[in-house]
């Protein structure tokens, strides 16, 4: 019970205090190189917040629940809100969206086109010693969240890719590469969450970086 507790407050405090309003959808719509947002994309972009947001509460709560949850340990925590935080930004992508047209675009479209080839390559590397250090110490309970967070990011990423462009062309764009970027930093800091010790700290350090890194390809044709 202490941990579904902790896990629900820690959910609603995320959910309140990110709840979005017109400055967050401007402020991130800027920060994607969307450089002056009309009402209207910011209205997009905070549409696209509050569907994640909205998952947190929850999310926190059914995985304190799951095995590596258990224990009051900063580890655990971390891994219940950053494993959260992952699924709160795959589930959107599976919810239909009303209202919105879906076009299809004539030029093809690959990963390193959509996401920074610098985070992309940082985020292999960080899951490529994960896994050695996991296998190598014998931590064997803790590879299915690691496979399961390696997944999640691989779909988010895939669909970045493969989904048909979905109202403003500006705004997907900027939030395609949001997502592939923002995902990739939330699945390095759930593989030092699963490390443990320092390494926790040098996830969200990758977390906060990968997040801010905005380089994308110039191929891009929209």
């Amino acid at each position: 019970m202490y941990d579904v507790l902790w896990a629900a407050g820690v959910g609603l405090f995320l959910l309140v205090a990110l709840w979005p309003t017109q400055s967050t959808g401007k402020r991130l719509l800027k920060s994607w190189r969307v450089s002056d947002p009309t009402p209207a994309q910011i209205d997009d972009a905070i549409r696209y917040l509050k569907r994640r947001r909205l998952l947190y509460p929850w999310l926190f709560v059914g995985l304190s629940f799951v095995p590596f949850a258990t224990g009051r340990g900063l580890g655990s925590l971390a891994a219940v809100v950053l494993g959260g935080t992952l699924l709160a930004e795959l589930i959107p992508l599976a919810l239909p969206r009303e209202g919105r047209q879906r076009v299809a675009t004539l030029t093809p479209r690959g990963l390193f086109d959509i996401g920074s080839q610098y985070v992309l390559i940082a985020y292999a590397a960080i899951v490529l010693f994960g896994l050695a250090w996991l296998l190598v110490r014998l931590e064997i309970a803790q590879l299915p969240v690691f496979v399961v967070s390696v997944a999640a990011v691989a779909v988010v990423m895939w669909a970045a890719v493969a989904r048909p462009a979905d109202g403003d062309e500006e705004v997907d764009r900027a939030l395609r590469t949001r997502s592939v970027h923002v995902s990739a930093g939330i699945g390095a800091a759930l593989v030092g969450a699963l490390v443990g010790g320092p390494f926790l700290l040098a996830g969200v350090v990758a977390w906060v970086l990968m997040a801010n890194t905005n380089v994308v390809s110039k191929k891009i044709v929209w």
